[in-house]
Formats: C-alpha cells, sequence, structure tokens
C-alpha cells in the first residue's frame, strides 16, 4: 500500500519519522540480504577453488610418481642428477597434462563439492586436511 493511496498527512513529523525508519529498516535488510547471497556465492567459489587445486595436485603427483617410477623401472637406478632432471620433466609433463584437462577436472571438481554439500563432515576433512 502506498502512503499517497490512504488518508495520511504525509508532512506529519510522526508519520515522516516512521517511514524513514521503515526506508532504512527494508534498505537495511536488502543489503543484508544482497550481502548474504554474495558471501554464498564467494564462498561455493572458494570451495570449488579449493578442490580444484586438491584434484589437480593429486592427478599432478600420480602422474610423476607413476612416470618416476617407469624410468627407473626401465634404468635400474638414477643418480642425483638424472633425478633432478628427471623430475623437472616429469613435473612439465603432468603440468601440461593436467592443463590439458582442465576443463574436465572443472567438472569435477564442481560435481565433487555438490557431493560434499550432502556430507558435511567429509566436506570439512576434505577442504581442511588436504
Amino acid at each position: 500500500m502506498v502512503v499517497s493511496e490512504i488518508d495520511v498527512d504525509v508532512e506529519d513529523e510522526l508519520i515522516r519519522a516512521m517511514r524513514e525508519e521503515l526506508e532504512g529498516v527494508v534498505a537495511k535488510e536488502l543489503c543484508d540480504s544482497v550481502s548474504a547471497g554474495v558471501t554464498g556465492v564467494l564462498v561455493a567459489s572458494v570451495r570449488i577453488q579449493r578442490l580444484y587445486f586438491v584434484i589437480r595436485a593429486t592427478i599432478m603427483g600420480l602422474m610423476s610418481a607413476l612416470i618416476t617410477f617407469i624410468v627407473v623401472w626401465y634404468l635400474g637406478m638414477i643418480d642425483v642428477a638424472e633425478a633432478v632432471f628427471l623430475g623437472i620433466f616429469v613435473f612439465v609433463v603432468s603440468l601440461v597434462v593436467s592443463r590439458l584437462f582442465d576443463k574436465q577436472i572443472v567438472r569435477v571438481s564442481k560435481k565433487i563439492v555438490a557431493f560434499l554439500n550432502k556430507h558435511r563432515r567429509l566436506r570439512t576433512f576434505v577442504l581442511k586436511n588436504l
């Protein structure tokens, strides 16, 4: 209901004060609502980014371990200089491969976040400890 639609003296000080207070409360509630919405979006984004990092780091680690295992198994043993060069090579390869599958990793991360939203304790463990 709009004030002009009813018989109220808009110039009355009490009505004006109540109207200003009401507008302040409505503005504050709207601001709180927008703030809560923005905060929710930011929290979801941070969760996805953390999980994305964990998944990508795990994939890179597994690829690196597999390549290192294959090379050491093939050669029998390696010395320190070979290990350093192998480490750099393996890191670059795993980084390139993980970047090639970036879209798939993001998609899987979003699915995992949706799953973890249903399991609070598991979500807390994964996002805080991994």
